[in-house]
């Protein structure tokens, strides 16, 4: 399975983005990669405060438009949509117990256990090295110039 991370569906929203034309690009593909994409919904969460934010967006999107604009993507047919299972916790507490990364790096690792749970193996994602060491096949930044 395949997923990708909030960074990459901020850029797809954000046409002022210099990234905008390759994210949205490689949301266009992900169809043609003969597995399944899903969508996490802590990553919806943070895709909807990112949005509303005046720091990121010169014209943020309001409450209803982001909640709608998430909306729509967890209506796209050809994808699922998983969730937190309370049986992640005891691993992402004993990361975080553990962790020498920064305590902001609870988000992304609540992330990265709940899409291995949920058997996703391949992340794209601009933030490889946030996702280095979970036990991903492959966690690759699609933006990158090869």
């Amino acid at each position: 399975m395949l997923t990708a991370d909030t960074n990459l569906l901020i850029h797809a929203a954000d046409p002022d983005s210099p990234n905008h034309e390759g994210a949205r690009a490689f949301f266009a593909t992900v169809d043609s990669h003969n597995e399944d994409f899903v969508l996490c919904e802590l990553v919806l969460v943070e895709l909807y405060m990112q949005l509303r934010n005046p720091a990121i967006f010169a014209k943020p999107y309001s409450a209803k438009e982001s909640a709608s604009y998430c909306h729509a993507l967890k209506q796209n047919p050809a994808w699922r949509c998983i969730d937190y299972d309370p049986l992640v916790s005891t691993k992402l507490w004993t990361w975080a117990t553990n962790t020498k990364a920064g305590f902001r790096q609870i988000i992304d690792a609540r992330i990265a256990f709940t899409l291995l749970h949920h058997g996703v193996t391949r992340f794209a994602t601009i933030s490889v090295e946030h996702f280095q060491g979970f036990g991903f096949t492959e966690a690759w930044n699609p933006l990158a110039v090869k």
